[in-house]
C-alpha cells in the first residue's frame, strides 16, 4: 500500500490490507504445481517450510522477518490474522470493526515479507505472510470461524481523511469464500485510490487471502501498486503463487 518505502522494503510496505477474489478464478491449478513437502497436522516449522520465497517472486526480490512492528503506518499485531486491513484509520465506518484478530491458543509462525528493493508500479509484488498452528483442527476452525465474521463486517467502502499521504483516500473491498487444494477461507479484495488532489497517477491493488487446513490457519496479502487505467491482474497472481504455496503445504 501507500504506507510502503518506495525506496527499500520494509514492514510498513507489506502490511497493506486485503482483498477479495472468486473462488471460482482461485479453484484452478496451474501446471507443474509442487509435490507436498509435508502434510497435516502442521507445526510452525513445517508451515513456514511452505512460505512463498524470493525464489517464487522472480529475480530482484528479498525476503526477511518482519520485526519491526512498531513502524507500521497501520498496526496489527505480529501473532494476528487479518479481517479488514486499514479500517481502524477510517473517519466513516458505521459498525466497529477489527482491522485482525488475535486467536487465542495457537503458535504463530511470525510475519514475513517478500518483496522488491523498491517498491511501485512495474516492480515486483509485496507479499506479506503467516500463519497460526493450534493443537487440534477444532482450535483452528473456531478461530477461522472468528476471522470469517470479523471480515464480514467490513465495509464495501471507507474512506481515511487524515494521517500519512500514503493512505490517505477512498477505499472499496469486496470478499468471497475460497477453496484451493484442501485450504478453505476466504480472499478480500481492497482497492485505495488516493484524492484527485494528491497528483498520483497510480492505485493501490491488494488481496489477502486466509484460509484454514487441520489445524492451521494461514495468511496471504498480495499488493500491488499500479498505474490508473491500467487493468488489475492481481486475482491472477494470486491464483498461481497460492496453488504453488498450498501445493507445498499437502
Amino acid at each position: 500500500m501507500r504506507g510502503a518505502d518506495r525506496k527499500a522494503p520494509g514492514p510498513r510496505a507489506a502490511l497493506a490490507a486485503a482483498g477479495a477474489i472468486a473462488a471460482v478464478v482461485l479453484a484452478g491449478c496451474s501446471g507443474g504445481t509442487p509435490e507436498p513437502a509435508t502434510k497435516p497436522p502442521y507445526t510452525v516449522e513445517t508451515i513456514r517450510s511452505g512460505f512463498v520465497s524470493a525464489a517464487d517472486l522472480g529475480k530482484g526480490a528479498a525476503a526477511f522477518e518482519d520485526n519491526d512492528h512498531a513502524s507500521h503506518t497501520i498496526y496489527t499485531p505480529p501473532n494476528s490474522i487479518p479481517t479488514c486491513p486499514y479500517v481502524q484509520r477510517s473517519d466513516d465506518v458505521k459498525v466497529p470493526v477489527e482491522p485482525a484478530i488475535e486467536p487465542v491458543g495457537g503458535n504463530p509462525t511470525g510475519r514475513f515479507i517478500v518483496a522488491p528493493p523498491k517498491v511501485g508500479p512495474q516492480t515486483l509484488p509485496v507479499v506479506t505472510q503467516g500463519a497460526v498452528v493450534f493443537e487440534s483442527t477444532t482450535l483452528a476452525g473456531n478461530a477461522m470461524d472468528a476471522v470469517t465474521a470479523e471480515s464480514a463486517k467490513c465495509p464495501a467502502t471507507f474512506t481515511i481523511l487524515g494521517g500519512p499521504p500514503s493512505i490517505v483516500g477512498d477505499y472499496k473491498t469486496s470478499s468471497r469464500p475460497l477453496e484451493l487444494n484442501g485450504w478453505r477461507g476466504f480472499a478480500q479484495h481492497l482497492v485505495h485510490t488516493p484524492p484527485a488532489g494528491l497528483g498520483s497517477d497510480t492505485y493501490d491493488d491488494l488481496i489477502t487471502v486466509v484460509v484454514q487446513k487441520a489445524n492451521a490457519v494461514l495468511y496471504v496479502g498480495y499488493t500491488q501498486i499500479k498505474k490508473v487505467g491500467e487493468r488489475s491482474d492481481t486475482e491472477e497472481k494470486v491464483k498461481d503463487l497460492m496453488t504453488t504455496t498450498l501445493a507445498r503445504l499437502g
